[in-house]
């Protein structure tokens, strides 16, 4: 069980919260994550083969005490698919708990790949972290990786994850998300467009697709200028569908050029995030599955938020975990983090620093984007 991370910034003292007073800050959630519903909370499933794709969203099936109520066949005959059974499991559960108990779904997306990720592998990560990953971009092409985009590869992961969803929807009869939510970095709001644009047109998703840039989701923050964010107003002339929410600033005033956040402060910043969502999805009703797009930093803050095993998502790629949250009164505690770590000392020369076979990032870049087939 969840309630707290261990102590350890003035840094949480910066931590955004929108200013928004239409639901109730003096409570916060004590998060759990149920094993043994979805395959990547099982010690047995290795992250780096783990496929969403193949595995019905890594759905576990399984028998349920609540399935003497389901009924045994649809209007078309057909039994209920696992994913419907699940549904129906998890009505039960949240028609059977406490007031102030529920279970929610999380949809957890890694954006796709962006330059900023070739750009690393490329260099290599030891050169990247010590001098790369401060520049603005590549000073002899025009690669740029401050608030990193999408590459071509990045955006056909974006639209396979697409297709993905249409199938669940459609085959495996998955619910939509009741609610969006997504980093303010390029490379997230990008992969959440292109994911779920083509799933509203074709009238898949219910409800209305709005998603909520919401600041507490973005990427570990500091030292790296991928994951220093864009302007607001930036921000809402690209996405103009987007909802930004209250209180977030023109000007990305919390990304530090010399701190890197650390581990137990993204993860308070993950539980203040769940803390807020929750609030604000209880005052909207229907609140059971929830999507998030962001990056695998963020997830793995969440997952050790909420209490469940750290698992590393694939770029391009997501994972469901259920939670389940069981409201507290008063705020979160207040926790004071020391200062993140600063860029590290190169080893090599980073200048010398490169794939062998290639002349440049910029060659690589082209070889590597040559090969992403249309589609």
């Amino acid at each position: 069980m969840v309630e707290s991370v261990p102590q350890p910034s003035a840094q949480s003292a910066l931590l955004p919260l929108p200013d928004d007073g239409d639901h109730d800050r003096n409570v916060h959630f004590l998060f759990t994550a149920p094993s043994s519903y979805f395959l990547p909370s099982l010690a047995t499933t290795n992250p780096v083969t783990f496929d969403p794709t193949t595995t019905n969203f890594g759905l576990i099936p399984q028998p349920y005490d609540s399935e003497s109520s389901l009924y045994r066949r649809d209007d078309t005959g057909l039994p209920p698919t696992d994913w419907q059974r699940f549904t129906h499991h998890l009505s039960a559960l949240n028609n059977n708990t406490p007031a102030n108990t529920s279970y929610h779904i999380l949809y957890l997306a890694r954006h796709g790949q962006g330059y900023h990720n070739l750009a690393e592998s490329y260099y290599g990560a030891q050169a990247w972290d010590c001098y790369w990953a401060q520049l603005e971009g590549d000073p002899d092409s025009s690669i740029t990786w401050a608030d990193a985009h999408l590459s071509k590869l990045g955006q056909q992961q974006a639209r396979a994850q697409s297709r993905f969803w249409t199938h669940q929807l459609e085959a495996e009869k998955m619910p939509s998300p009741s609610t969006w939510f997504v980093s303010p970095m390029e490379r997230a709001c990008k992969t959440a467009e292109i994911t779920f644009e083509p799933l509203v047109r074709d009238g898949s998703l219910r409800g209305t697709w709005s998603p909520v840039v919401k600041e507490l989701l973005r990427e570990t923050n500091g030292v790296h200028t991928c994951d220093r964010r864009s302007r607001r107003s930036s921000i809402a002339e690209r996405y103009s569908g987007y909802e930004i929410e209250k209180g977030f600033t023109e000007e990305d005033e919390l990304w530090d050029p010399v701190y890197r956040e650390t581990e137990a402060a993204h993860t308070y910043r993950a539980s203040l995030l769940l803390d807020d969502i929750l609030r604000q999805s209880k005052k909207l009703g229907d609140h059971s599955y929830i999507s998030l797009t962001a990056h695998g930093g963020m997830i793995n803050a969440i997952l050790s938020a909420v209490g469940h095993r750290r698992f590393t998502v694939k770029v391009g790629s997501a994972i469901a975990v259920i939670v389940k949250a069981e409201t507290r009164e008063g705020k979160r505690g207040h926790r004071d983090f020391e200062k993140g770590k600063t860029k590290p000392e190169c080893v090599d020369d980073p200048l010398k620093a490169g794939l062998p076979g290639y002349k440049s990032l910029k060659d690589y870049v082209d070889e590597v984007e040559a090969s992403v087939e249309p589609g």
